[in-house]
């Protein structure tokens, strides 16, 4: 029987936890969505990614695709070779990453929160094929250390808070909105002859 204590590390509970709060947040979103069908079926997408990152974390599936790849690396005698290939999707990730990232940026103008929520499915996305990938000196970076907590965590906390909070914060904008016009029909126009 494995332990609790065993089976979770710090660097893993953050990845679980901050993949768990995207998921319930945009969750929520799709349950509070009403009856706009764009809206309902975004949040529900980001949902299943963010619940997909979730279960990743929970059993390690990122290592075990990266392991399952390193050996037939091995097998077919191509490891030693493995910088070269590495470098260049890694180039095409970020190339990949950032074309997409204009794309919702152009075309999801005028809705910041949901840019905000996609940006930083991107960005974890991003992440987890990077890790996949794995080349040493990004390994390096990503698995340091800061009070037993690796630096990779910081990526995954931030894209799951631009997902997290990007989705609700698209979800109160109708509401700021009416809110707004509201406000603006009951203030009384200030007149300089009432002075």
């Amino acid at each position: 029987m494995i332990s609790v204590a065993g089976w979770t590390t710090p660097t893993r509970s953050v990845g679980m936890a901050t993949y768990l709060f995207a998921a319930t947040s945009c969750g929520i979103a799709w349950v509070r969505s009403g009856p706009v069908p764009r809206r309902r079926r975004l949040a529900l997408f980001l949902a299943a990614l963010e619940v997909g990152l979730f279960l990743d974390m929970v059993f390690n599936g990122r290592w075990l695709l990266h392991d399952l790849l390193e050996k037939e690396a091995i097998a077919r005698n191509l490891y030693v070779q493995r910088v070269g290939p590495q470098l260049a999707a890694l180039g095409l990730l970020g190339a990949a990453a950032a074309a997409t990232i204009g794309l919702v940026l152009r075309t999801l103008r005028g809705r910041a929160g949901v840019s905000v929520a996609v940006c930083g499915v991107i960005l974890s996305l991003s992440c987890w094929c990077a890790e996949v990938i794995s080349l040493h000196a990004v390994d390096t970076v990503f698995h340091s250390t800061v009070n037993g907590i690796m630096l990779v965590s910081l990526i995954w906390v931030a894209g799951s808070l631009m997902t997290g909070l990007g989705i609700l914060w698209d979800l109160r904008a109708p509401y700021a909105a009416m809110s707004s016009a509201a406000n603006r029909a009951h203030t009384p126009s200030s007149s300089l002859t009432d002075s």
